[in-house]
């Protein structure tokens, strides 16, 4: 069974590392993902009025089997798009409450994005969210700029092998979902 997916990155410049990895993981999980990549960038900050953009992502979002989220590191934590983003969703208790969740990201720093991935983890599982999340594979991409070519395609194998391995975790959630 090849499952809907929902992929957002907290980065969209013309090299981002985690578009690359969302790029990489569209390729790689054709046998069991179909990933759509969800522009939220230009999302307005929350407000009382919800948007037909905001509408759209948030439809998009609750009839995927799953959300994908790359995210970058900012300032030791989550880059505003993709709070925004959540934030916006968590005004529908059906959107996200119990849907799979599998975080991955890529920062050019030693520690990837192990701060930014804490910090969503704590907002996801929230009472009011609660997502299901990958947990056992953690796929924090560091020093991003050695791990991929001149042409933003991965070449580190690790860092592959980490990939297929979240991507069975996040599989099995969904089937037991």
């Amino acid at each position: 069974m090849v499952y809907k997916i929902v992929a957002i990155s907290g980065s969209h410049g013309a090299h981002s590392y985690n578009q690359a990895l969302i790029n990489y993981l569209k390729i790689k999980t054709v046998d069991c993902f179909q990933i759509q990549t969800l522009a939220i960038d230009q999302l307005p900050f929350l407000t009382t009025t919800v948007t037909p953009d905001v509408q759209y992502a948030r439809a998009t979002i609750k009839d995927a089997d799953g959300l994908l989220i790359a995210t970058t590191e900012i300032n030791h934590s989550v880059p505003a798009n993709i709070k925004n983003l959540i934030d916006w969703c968590s005004l529908d208790a059906t959107i996200l409450q119990n849907k799979p969740v599998m975080l991955i990201g890529a920062s050019s720093g030693p520690l990837g994005t192990i701060r930014a991935q804490l910090h969503l983890r704590e907002i996801l599982t929230s009472p009011a969210i609660n997502c299901r999340l990958t947990h056992q594979t953690e796929c924090l991409v560091a020093n991003a700029a050695t791990q991929f070519d001149a042409d933003g395609q991965l070449i580190n194998e690790e860092t592959k092998k980490i990939l297929h391995n979240i991507c069975t975790e996040f599989s099995t959630i969904i089937q037991n979902n």
